[in-house]
């Protein structure tokens, strides 16, 4: 993801939008490859986790960059900056700081999170009950060394669970 630059076309395209009741900005941003998606950035008074949720802190945007992908917007950012691993159920060679989305459908996601600590299985495969992750749920807490399984409970109207590894 790019920074927010107005020189270079980024727009406020919405000085009072909300995240969870949070005050802040609708922007429109860059993905390394240039297409143009939709983030939210907190009010200048916003501190703490307040400042991003989760698609903020998986895709590593909220810290360099002050803001958070909205998930509409989430599939265009990884089909520009990641490459996908698989359905968890099946994906191997997961990694630690490799992302984790949780899908309502086909281009709704519906969260993420980031892997800490994976477990694999005898078969190669991702061990959710034993794998650590950290997670956030809108703008609450960061979580952080959350067990993937808790977080897949938490959100179980999720059609499936898919992996992604950021390009290099």
């Amino acid at each position: 993801m790019q920074p927010f630059d107005l020189t270079n076309g980024d727009q406020i395209l919405n000085q009072n939008a909300l995240a969870n009741n949070v005050s802040g900005l609708n922007l429109s941003v860059r993905t390394d490859l240039g297409a143009r998606v939709e983030a939210w950035r907190p009010g200048p008074n916003v501190v703490g986790d307040d400042r991003f949720f989760c698609h903020g802190y998986s895709l590593g945007t909220f810290g360099p960059h002050r803001y958070t992908v909205w998930g509409r917007f989430l599939p265009r950012v990884l089909a520009d900056e990641y490459q996908t691993l698989g359905r968890i159920d099946n994906a191997r060679n997961v990694a630690a700081r490799d992302v984790l989305v949780w899908w309502l459908g086909g281009t709704e996601a519906y969260h993420s999170a980031v892997v800490e600590q994976p477990v694999t299985l005898p078969t190669g495969v991702l061990d959710p009950a034993q794998t650590s992750v950290s997670s956030k749920t809108g703008t609450g807490p960061l979580r952080i060394g959350v067990l993937a399984e808790d977080v897949k409970q938490q959100y179980r109207s999720a059609a499936y669970i898919e992996v992604y590894r950021r390009n290099a």
